[in-house]
């Protein structure tokens, strides 16, 4: 077993490294542990404390000196079945708190208009919340989907995508013309349909319309997601979108293009 994978575990780097030593050393005292883990002597106590409150070290006394050892090594299946049973009990109190969050969210009044969300995880989480807000015949119109995107998240829309339909949300989505590899999956896709923009049209960046919000989307080192909910500009957006729509075009055509283009190079 290897520390990143005790880290996962919820280990800190010392617990995993006193631990570790104390697997190869056996019983040992304080001396021999503090220098096979790297550990310095002011921490080892308080270390050895928390990893025998987790039930992965345990000690023993001889001749007045206490002498510490590794638990048997399914102490520490032991030690995960434990915090998964933390975990479908917090799991419990929080599936309880959730109605009392959105009733005390309902009662303040705040109606939040503009939201800005950073990095992947807020982009990824701001976009479910959106999905599960959808209903049944809704439909997701994409602007600019970008190449960058796909390249980066495609394992995740996917997914995203798989539960979209399942739920019966429709989805409207124009590509930037450089990703027709991932619109051609999308294509074959129940309940999509799909267009390109034009040639010279591509950015890294792509709005996400739905029926009372907007999200905008920057792809930057750390990308960033700005959420407008407001139904009036959501309708404006929708409007723009069927402009753009009737204006984009299919694979056919982003094909031709891109053959006319390459006749007039070589000649």
């Amino acid at each position: 077993m290897n520390e990143i994978t005790l880290e996962k575990l919820g280990l800190t780097k010392g617990e995993v490294k006193v631990y570790l030593a104390l697997n190869k050393l056996g019983e040992a005292s304080i001396g021999p542990i503090v220098k096979d883990s790297k550990v310095s002597k002011s921490k080892i106590y308080d270390i050895l404390q928390r990893l025998a409150d987790k039930g992965l070290v345990g000690h023993i006394v001889k001749e007045q000196k206490r002498y510490y050892l590794a638990n048997d090594p399914t102490a520490v299946v032991d030690f995960v079945e434990k915090k998964e049973n933390e975990l479908k009990t917090l799991k419990g109190e929080v599936q309880q708190l959730v109605p009392e969050l959105k009733l005390l969210r309902s009662l303040s009044g705040e109606k939040r208009t503009a939201e800005v969300y950073e990095g992947f995880k807020g982009l990824r989480n701001i976009r479910e919340q959106l999905l599960a807000e959808l209903k049944s015949g809704d439909t997701l119109m994409v602007l600019g989907a970008p190449k960058i995107a796909n390249e980066k998240w495609e394992s995740w829309f996917l997914n995203f995508h798989k539960r979209r339909i399942e739920r019966k949300i429709k989805l409207e989505i124009i590509y930037n013309s450089d990703a027709l590899k991932y619109g051609e999956i999308r294509k074959k896709m129940e309940l999509t349909k799909v267009r390109y923009l034009p040639n010279n049209l591509v950015s890294p960046n792509w709005v996400d319309v739905f029926p009372t919000a907007v999200l905008f989307v920057a792809i930057l080192d750390t990308p960033i997601a700005f959420l407008i909910r407001n139904k009036e500009l959501a309708e404006s957006f929708a409007s723009y979108f069927k402009i753009m729509w009737n204006n984009s075009k299919n694979q056919e055509l982003i094909y031709s293009e891109k053959e006319s283009s390459l006749s007039l190079t070589k000649k």
